[in-house]
């Protein structure tokens, strides 16, 4: 029974201050002869006005209502029921239907004996459902008896959980495996399913790289698991399309476990589609798990670099050393006139020192690199032929005989957008020592940009020391000053690492590099395979023209379902979002074509992905009793088999276990319950009432 109770926050005394006012108000009110009421009406006024002007006045000592409410807790046992696909499966029909049987007696005979049972069971999406015994489907696509055990455990965490029984195979196929996870109460494991092992073939693992380079093999390991055929051989399939590319025999040892390796190599960008099967043996219990899908990308392999000069230089060093520092630039140095560049591999770019040359020296092979197309980046210098370089159209030109020199220092163009500089670049940059630049007229090419200004002295001017041009008729840079390398020593010196120099080099070098086979949108599925219980993802992400990750776009996706059905969404690229989700979809293979504006230029990619009907429950068709004998060891307890229910009910029984007695308070300000104001003006209309019956208010 509820107990109510009135406090204050000032101490209860002054309600006797609060009882006087009201009594005080009333009397003056109703005195001596005052009004046309009679005696016994009177003092009935004075009593409502003295109750309404106290109870007002009792406000302000703040009072709050307390009531405590008192429960009995019986002892809760939960009867978590795995009704996961592979009970019904591997467990005899007569046995399982009798089991349930038992249970569902078992729950009454424990109601009866003053426990509370309540029953749990997992559905297809791995949440908790009330389920009766008798009627309980066996429809779960997966096994996580973690989550069973945890969610049923938290929904009674409170309300006096004394036993858990598990009914399970022990087949545990998703989520923390249960032994090493602790649990508030204890578990009562009842054993189903089948320890007699079928004969059977299981293709269980495939490892393989997601990335790839073209050029280059690459590794598909494969790990087969058997049961039943010691000595026989299995052939492992990879396929392609349908058609097999290699074909691998192997012996399937005693151990039960064997592994083999199958390497490939693609000329051909892009996302590819391969297929391991294991062929079917003689009398194989289930061929669900003979067949896996890999989804790699093949993407170019290491860009190749030419870093020639017309004669040996400082800056030969200093630039190969900064390139060196990644990993993905391959760099080839030639000093003319001791030696010619390989041309045996495209070039995806070239940095050209002091060429064209007043010499010749490597004109023949600038010659080379303009006929492939091949982006380039000009250092010129005192050995510059001026006048051949002017009809390159690299960016920039100096018209005019050009005869003398200037010294600058270089200052960064922060509006400079095709690649990010590092923020210590504005002030390590403009302390880098003056190096030497024509001195004339010049002019920059439509579409030039401009990475570097020149500051003579104290005075930065818009004069370009680095230029960018990224239009036809072969995308160039040119650095007017063949003293860079004076910069990257005096960084090394002043900071340890040329950490600026050796960046902008390789950003302008790559951006260079930046080929039209090169993804600035990649979309694309988080897995590749999903089952139908699950949800499939699409994330993207965007680059800039240095491969430099950059967010804010908008990405239009069209998927086509199996089958033909196309359906269009959008999401936006944001740094740490969750990309596009799609909700689940029935088993089959779904197509995508994406778009998105990056830089202002509209990007295509497209892709795949496939929704499975994982039979993950027909995969081991093994009943796992060791983990349902390892849980309740941990529990203090014993595992049960159908066959001993009775056991199961003298042990819960036997445990005597307490019903709780709880005690719940509730607080709450009183000026906050609605019915303390309806007693108020219950009263105040009480008074007013009467008066205005006896004829005045």
């Amino acid at each position: 029974m509820p107990t109510f109770q009135l406090h204050t926050v000032y101490s209860p005394w002054y309600f006797l201050l609060c009882l006087a006012l009201g009594i005080g108000a009333a009397w003056y009110l109703y005195r001596g002869n005052s009004g046309p009421w009679q005696r016994g009406v009177k003092w009935v006024l004075a009593f409502l006005r003295a109750t309404l002007l106290t109870l007002i006045a009792f406000l302000f000592l703040e009072p709050y209502t307390r009531i405590i409410k008192q429960e009995e807790l019986k002892p809760t046992v939960v009867l978590a029921v795995d009704n996961s696909q592979s009970i019904q499966l591997f467990t005899a029909a007569q046995t399982l239907t009798q089991t349930l049987q038992g249970l569902d007696g078992l729950q009454q005979r424990l109601q009866k004996k003053g426990l509370r049972v309540e029953v749990r069971s997992m559905t297809s999406n791995d949440s908790l459902a009330t389920a009766s015994l008798p009627e309980t489907k066996f429809t779960a696509a997966t096994s996580n008896l973690h989550s069973l055990l945890q969610q049923s455990q938290e929904a009674f965490r409170d309300q006096n959980l004394v036993a858990t029984v598990l009914v399970s195979d022990g087949v545990h196929n998703l989520g923390p495996t249960p032994t090493y996870q602790s649990y508030r109460s204890k578990i009562y494991p009842i054993a189903l399913g089948d320890t007699v092992p079928k004969k059977d073939v299981v293709l269980t693992e495939v490892e393989y790289n997601k990335i790839n380079y073209s050029g280059t093999s690459f590794p598909i390991k494969v790990t087969v698991q058997h049961s039943g055929y010691t000595g026989a051989n299995a052939t492992v399939l990879l396929q392609e399309n349908g058609k097999t590319l290699l074909r691998k025999s192997l012996a399937l040892p005693r151990s039960g476990r064997t592994e083999t390796t199958f390497l490939l190599s693609s000329s051909t960008l892009g996302k590819k589609h391969y297929e391991v099967v294991v062929q079917p043996l003689a009398q194989e219990f289930t061929q669900v798990n003979n067949r896996r899908h890999v989804y790699l990308e093949v993407v170019k392999g290491k860009l190749n670099i030419l870093l020639a000069a017309a004669a040996p230089h400082p800056d030969i060093k200093a630039l190969r050393a900064a390139l060196a520092t990644n990993p993905l630039l391959n760099v080839e140095v030639v000093l003319g006139p001791f030696q010619t560049p390989r041309f045996k591999e495209r070039y995806d770019a070239a940095i050209l020192h002091q060429i064209p040359s007043m010499s010749g020296t490597g004109n023949d092979w600038l010659r080379r690199l303009r006929d492939g197309k091949v982006p380039t980046l000009y250092v010129l210098g005192a050995q510059t032929n001026m006048a051949a370089f002017n009809g390159l159209q690299a960016g920039v030109q100096f018209p005019g005989a050009i005869g003398q020199y200037d010294e600058v220092q270089p200052v960064l163009n922060t509006k400079f957008q095709r690649f990010s500089t590092e923020p210590l670049a504005k002030t390590r940059i403009p302390a880098w020592p003056p190096a030497v630049v024509p001195f004339g007229n010049w002019s920059l090419s439509a579409g030039t940009e401009i990475i570097l200004h020149q500051q003579v002295g104290t005075v930065r001017t818009t004069k370009p020391l680095l230029v960018y041009k990224a239009s036809a008729p072969v995308p160039g840079a040119v650095l007017l000053t063949d003293g860079s390398w004076q910069w990257r020593l005096t960084e090394a010196a002043d900071h340890g690492i040329p950490q600026i120099y050796d960046g902008l080099m390789t950003h302008v070098v790559q951006l260079l590099a930046n080929r039209r086979d090169q993804k600035r949108l990649h979309v694309y599925p988080i897995k590749d395979v999903v089952g139908v219980t699950e949800e499939p993802v699409i994330q993207a992400d965007a680059f800039n023209a240095v491969q430099e990750e950059i967010f804010g776009q908008k990405v239009f996706l069209t998927l086509t379902h199996d089958g033909g059905k196309k359906t269009q969404h959008q999401f936006e690229h944001v740094q740490g979002g969750d990309g596009l989700r799609l909700g689940t979809l029935p088993a089959g293979v779904y197509r995508f074509t994406a778009s998105a504006t990056v830089e202002n230029k509209l990007y295509r990619d497209s892709g795949e992905f496939i929704v499975e009907q994982q039979q993950l429950e027909a995969l081991s068709s093994l009943a796992n009793h060791t983990l349902l004998d390892q849980l309740a060891q941990r529990s203090q307890t014993r595992l049960y088999y159908p066959t001993q229910l009775q056991q199961l009910e003298k042990e819960l029984t036997d445990a005597n276990f307490k019903t709780i007695l709880r005690s719940k308070e509730e607080e709450k300000d009183l000026m906050e319950q609605l019915w303390f104001y309806f007693l108020i003006l219950g009263i105040a209309l009480s008074e007013w009432t009467l008066r205005r019956y006896f004829g005045k208010l």
